[in-house]
């Protein structure tokens, strides 16, 4: 068996002929391109590839690893724990006080914090997935150099996707309430900030005569990443990334097939879970 590991924090040269200026997708050449004319940012791929990137969500990248510590003469290893985490400054709730009253007291600063620890399993699951390449296919990209190009350009694709799922597993898992203009209203939200995320159940989605697609009256997107719909103000919310991205690879079969092995893992934030409501059936 054969590791590599991708990350997510260097340029990727050679891939660039596969995607737009934003990241997206645009064409797969049958060959190996002549020439790359410019390299490009690996989490610029995954934000273009996540539907809540484009909800706005804050799609950002683990710092890298801390390394144990030696410390004294004897050079005893020190493991450090290691947390990250995002932060919403809200608006200081200020109100009209009349001459004779008592000005209101706010206890706490007006900020809502989240954060995993990277040692929690629970909380940084881990993504995986094993990709089986016949012989002929894996035999012909080898020799056109294109092999690695296509795993390379997959994987990143797909790390929105990841974020994708770690966000809307988190959604699934906290205790929203259903969603109303009064509870919206209620949360200090204006309207234009709200979006939906409609999951495979289609739950409250319609679409209008104009073509759009909404769910109790938000503007909508769809993902297959979980079953639910939400709505909220998704700049409130964040998934981080690990920086590095695993990729094995061996033959394990007498006809010569290779079998790749990609491990990754995501965190999702929700600093602010009133900012965010469930969608009935």
């Amino acid at each position: 068996m054969r590791g590599t590991i991708l990350s997510l924090c260097e340029p990727v040269p050679n891939i660039a002929a596969y995607f737009d200026d934003q990241g997206k997708l645009r064409r797969v050449p049958k060959g190996r391109p002549a020439s790359t004319p410019v390299s490009i940012d690996p989490l610029t791929v995954a934000r273009a590839h996540s539907r809540f990137a484009a909800a706005g969500v804050n799609l950002l990248l683990r710092a890298p690893p801390l390394r144990p510590q030696p410390v004294g003469q004897q050079g005893v290893v020190v493991m450090q724990r290691e947390l990250s985490g995002m932060s919403v400054i809200q608006p200081l709730p200020m109100s009209v006080v009349a001459d004779d009253a008592d000005t209101p007291v706010v206890v706490n600063l007006p900020v809502k914090s989240a954060s995993v620890d990277w040692s929690d399993e629970n909380s940084t699951p881990a993504y995986a997935v094993q990709l089986e390449i016949p012989r002929g296919d894996y035999r012909d990209r080898l020799h056109d150099g294109s092999l690695d190009q296509v795993l390379t350009v997959a994987i990143l694709a797909g790390a929105g996707r990841i974020a994708d799922h770690a966000l809307m597993t988190a959604l699934a898992a906290a205790s929203l309430t259903e969603f109303s203009l009064a509870a919206a209203a209620s949360s200090g939200l204006a309207f234009g900030e709200l979006r939906a995320m409609v999951g495979t159940a289609g739950n409250g989605a319609t679409v209008g005569q104009d073509g759009a697609l909404r769910a109790s009256g938000i503007a909508a997107e769809l993902t297959d990443t979980g079953s639910h719909t939400f709505v909220g103000a998704f700049d409130h919310a964040a998934v981080l990334l690990d920086s590095e991205i695993r990729i094995f690879a061996e033959k394990t079969s007498l006809d010569g097939a290779l079998t790749v092995t990609v491990l990754a893992s995501a965190a999702a934030l929700l600093p602010d879970k009133s900012k965010f409501w469930r969608v009935a059936p």
